[in-house]
């Protein structure tokens, strides 16, 4: 069973952005992924609503990873899942079922 968390685009792209560029934001996250959405503004109800195990630390895929999905994103190309566990990024080519969001994704 899936569930998914909905992240509004507007987070989205900063989650990347930083993911891609931000070595700070990145050990952060790596340390704990819900301080790191917290930070970047990420609303409290979008973070309760994660399931368990985001406050885990884990390892990062490498920047430019992050940097094509954050490119692909930008040009409404794909929509975006980003896995927490195996910690990586899914990209959903063509419309994606939830216009301007971007979902978190636990198995």
């Amino acid at each position: 069973m899936t569930t998914d968390v909905i992240l509004p685009k507007e987070y989205a792209l900063v989650l990347l952005r930083k993911l891609a560029d931000d070595d700070g934001f990145r050990h952060l996250y790596e340390a704990n992924p819900v301080n790191a959405l917290r930070e970047i503004g990420v609303p409290s109800d979008v973070l309760a609503s994660l399931p368990s195990g985001h406050q885990t630390p884990i390892k990062l895929a490498p920047k430019n990873t992050f940097q094509e999905a954050l490119f692909q994103l930008i040009d409404e190309v794909a929509g975006v899942c980003i896995c927490h566990t195996p910690p990586q990024i899914q990209l959903s080519m063509g419309t994606a079922s939830h216009p301007g969001a971007t979902s978190f994704t636990t198995s």
